[in-house]
């Protein structure tokens, strides 16, 4: 109770004693109302001839188009959405460094490119942001001829790039050179999970796999990438492959409690696919918590995580049971990692219908939406709620793929 009702409260009581009246109609003073930010919503569309971005103020329901709509851009690879202020693309170019372009909404909510196109030092393999910087990383062969990992960092208010090497031959102790894969921000630090593989000589990889798959390994790094090494053999490496790309299978609550994803993708693991927790400010993994993901998904493996909100985070997972060698990930399910329950989204298209999933589905408001193209309509965003692990069309969206969707302010 605040001091005005406290005040109102004791002079009714005395009030009563005297004249027998009542303060039963004194009200409460109200709530100030809820001051939200104008948004929008960024939608990356693709077709034969181009990508476009796009903006709407409703994802729920209605159509959009790319016919005469959006800003034209480079394909990209990846997109970043730097909280609500900044939405990144990364072109991926193998062999050669990446390029990156930002686009923002201006004061009329129109949506428009920053001034700058950026040219990374280096290709990467990885990506995420942390603090002021969107960050890229690949694993190099350092001047010295001798294992590195080279950082990327694109700071979004200067627009300046930094690149910085560091060792990583034999970087966990097990002889290994390290792979990264992710970077996930956790208050001024970024946990990433660590893969490693077998070194070739004095510099650079065989590409071949690690002696170690029964083990999982996360660096937490702070903002000069001085390292904290976290070890745990109930899991096998947290890293989410596809070709030449290490992507995240770390994600963290609301909370800032960080859930170690595994998908079990080397065959030759003993592990299941499943997670484990590191609790907030802690460097080490709760010896507590485990949850067998695979068992209860009925032998299949996770390949992609995202949060929701609260316990719940959504997975993307391998359609064939007990195995990670095809590529084809079309089932969608809600885990609740606190009370370690697993439900497969109902209300998508059939499996053998989905020819896609998007790679950059947006939370919020307790629910995600996911980008998904199906044959023989176009492609639609649908709206899962976690607590009934159920999904509903929303948006739909004439082009011929969504790659990502987002909020953005202004």
């Amino acid at each position: 109770m605040n001091k005005r009702n406290i005040f109102l409260s004791a002079a009714c009581a005395i009030s009563s004693l005297f004249a027998f009246s009542s303060c039963d109609d004194e009200t409460s003073v109200p709530e100030p109302p809820v001051v939200t930010e104008p948004f929008q919503y960024v939608i990356v569309a693709t077709s034969e001839d181009g990508t476009y971005i796009l903006q709407t103020n409703d994802i729920s329901s209605g159509q959009i188009s790319i016919v005469g709509n959006g800003i034209e851009t480079e394909a990209a690879t990846a997109w970043i959405f730097y909280g609500t202020q900044y939405a990144y693309d990364l072109v991926y170019r193998q062999g050669d460094p990446a390029q990156v372009a930002a686009y923002e909404l201006g004061a009329d909510g129109k949506l428009k490119k920053r001034l700058n196109t950026y040219q990374m030092p280096s290709r990467y393999t990885t990506y995420g942001y942390f603090d002021n910087y969107i960050t890229t990383a690949v694993s190099v062969t350092r001047a010295d001829n001798t294992p590195g990992l080279s950082f990327n960092l694109l700071d979004v208010k200067t627009q300046s790039i930094t690149e910085k090497v560091i060792a990583a031959g034999n970087f966990t102790g097990n002889g290994e050179t390290a792979n990264l894969s992710g970077i996930l921000e956790v208050g001024d630090k970024f946990f990433t999970g660590i893969c490693t593989t077998p070194a070739v000589n004095a510099g650079g990889t065989t590409g071949t796999a690690t002696a170690y798959p029964d083990s999982v390994w996360v660096g937490i790094f702070d903002r000069d990438l001085n390292c904290t090494l976290l070890r745990d053999n109930r899991l096998s490496y947290a890293t989410g492959r596809y070709r030449s790309s290490y992507h995240t299978n770390l994600a963290k609550d609301d909370n800032d409690n960080v859930y170690v994803f595994s998908s079990a993708y080397d065959n030759r693991t003993t592990k299941p696919s499943g997670a484990l927790r590191i609790k907030k400010g802690e460097t080490r993994f709760d010896p507590d918590y485990f949850f067998n993901i695979q068992l209860l998904a009925g032998g299949r493996h996770l390949f992609k995580v995202w949060h929701i909100t609260g316990d719940y985070f959504l997975l993307q997972m391998y359609n064939t049971p007990n195995q990670t060698a095809e590529a084809v990930w079309s089932v969608l399910a809600v885990v609740d990692v606190a009370k370690k329950t697993y439900r497969e989204v109902s209300g998508l298209p059939a499996l053998d219908k989905i020819a896609s999933v998007g790679s950059t589905p947006y939370a919020g408001d307790g629910k995600i939406a996911v980008p998904i193209v199906s044959d023989n309509e176009y492609p639609y965003l649908y709206i899962i709620d976690p607590v009934t692990a159920t999904a509903t069309k929303g948006l739909e969206v004439i082009a011929e793929g969504i790659t990502a969707v987002g909020k953005l302010t202004y």
